[in-house]
């Protein structure tokens, strides 16, 4: 279903998918994070700085951050409504927001999230004077769903990590960007946290920082620590570099 163009913010109205949930029947948090990539990219051309605009110069969106809060459970077969909305030009970042909300209009999850334009053939961030005349620095509404930018996410201070897993990046990885997309750093990261707290425990909230991209045959090691909050740090590295880092909290 294509998504409704509305003054200040795109939407798109659907229902959670069997695919989309979990053992509970709770909606996956990287399935909301597939919608919020869906919808981004369906925002970006409607408001006409998408792919087709960017690609005459070699260059796309990039996600460097996001910021999730999930308000309560979703659950399979719940009738929904996906919105986002562009914040414009913060920093170096360009902000955008979602809201999931419920049949009844209530807010179930919220997310806000920070993007950079990246050279394709250099790949590197693309800093260049034609994004000021593509991407419009205004808000197109001036709602939160989260106040506070996506943090920046670190490891502890004097906090040794343990290795908890790797991940060699495969075909079902791989985006049109040729590397790991995002949404799937979420999945490696859940997967090698321990079974009796992905399946028992409602994740509240995660953060996560994409620093370097992983590429098609890269191995990612996952290392691990809980934070003295509660919350879950889990790293992915690459040889020495950090390729993400990603800070979850459960019920």
């Amino acid at each position: 279903m294509q998504p409704d163009y509305l003054k200040d913010k795109i939407t798109e109205d659907s229902f959670v998918a069997c695919y989309m949930t979990d053992i509970r029947h709770i909606l996956r948090p990287a399935a909301f994070l597939d919608l919020a990539q869906h919808m981004a990219v369906f925002g970006a051309d409607c408001l006409k700085f998408g792919d087709e605009q960017l690609g005459p110069y070699g260059c796309t969106w990039i996600l460097a951050r996001q910021h999730v809060r999930f308000e309560r459970p979703v659950m399979h077969k719940e009738k929904i409504k996906m919105l986002t909305w562009h914040k414009g030009l913060d920093g170096l970042f360009f902000i955008r927001d979602y809201q999931l909300l419920d049949a009844a209009g209530n807010a179930a999850v919220n997310s806000t999230s920070s993007w950079v334009v990246m050279n394709l053939a250099e790949r590197r961030v693309a800093r260049a004077e034609f994004l000021s005349e593509i991407v419009s620095t205004d808000p197109q509404s001036p709602d939160n769903a989260i106040t506070e930018r996506a943090a920046k996410v670190a490891v502890p201070r004097g906090v040794t990590l343990e290795k908890i897993g790797e991940h060699c990046v495969r075909f079902s990885d791989v985006d049109y960007n040729q590397h790991a997309n995002n949404v799937k750093y979420t999945v490696w990261a859940m997967d090698a946290l321990p079974e009796e707290l992905v399946y028992n425990k409602f994740l509240k909230e995660l953060t996560i920082n994409f620093n370097k991209e992983a590429r098609p045959g890269d191995t990612v090691e996952l290392f691990h620590t809980v934070d003295t909050d509660g919350s879950h740090i889990v790293e992915g590295r690459t040889a020495d570099h950090q390729v993400f880092i990603e800070r979850l909290l459960f019920e």
